[in-house]
C-alpha cells in the first residue's frame, strides 16, 4: 500500500519539512512539501494525496482554515493535523472541520506512520 501512497506535508519550518519528507521517502511514501496554508490548498486543487499532514499554525492561513478549504475542494482528503502546542481549543476546532487525527511533535514516526496507514485504511 505504502508505495503507491502520496502525502502532502505542510508545515513552515522548511527543515522540519524536508527532513520529514525524506524519512517518509525512504518508508516508500511520495512526499511532497507546502510551506503556507495557501500553497497547501493550491497543491491539493491541482493533485490527489493519500494523507495530508498539516501543520495547525501557519503563517497567513492557520492549519484549521487550511483543513477547512481542502475539506471544500477535496472532501474524501484525510488530514492529520501537527502540532508543538496543546491548545484544546484549536485542536477541537481542527477535528470539528474534519482532521482525522492529530499528532504531536517531536512526531513519534512510528506512531505517526500507524495513523496515516489507518487513514488510508478507513478512507
Amino acid at each position: 500500500m505504502e508505495d503507491k501512497s502520496r502525502v502532502l506535508i505542510v508545515d513552515d519550518n522548511i527543515p522540519f519539512a524536508k527532513s520529514l519528507s525524506d524519512i517518509l521517502s525512504m518508508k516508500g511514501w511520495k512526499s511532497i512539501v507546502a510551506n503556507d496554508g495557501e500553497e497547501a490548498i493550491e497543491k491539493v486543487g491541482e493533485d490527489g494525496f493519500d494523507v495530508i499532514l498539516l501543520d495547525i499554525r501557519l503563517p497567513g492561513i492557520d492549519g484549521v482554515e487550511a483543513c477547512k478549504k481542502i475539506k471544500k475542494i477535496k472532501p474524501e482528503s484525510v488530514v492529520i493535523m501537527m502540532t508543538a502546542f496543546s491548545q484544546d481549543e484549536i485542536v477541537k476546532d481542527a477535528l470539528k472541520e474534519g482532521a482525522y487525527d492529530i499528532v504531536y511533535k517531536p512526531l513519534d514516526i512510528e506512531k505517526t506512520l500507524d495513523i496515516m496507514r489507518s487513514a488510508i485504511g478507513k478512507a
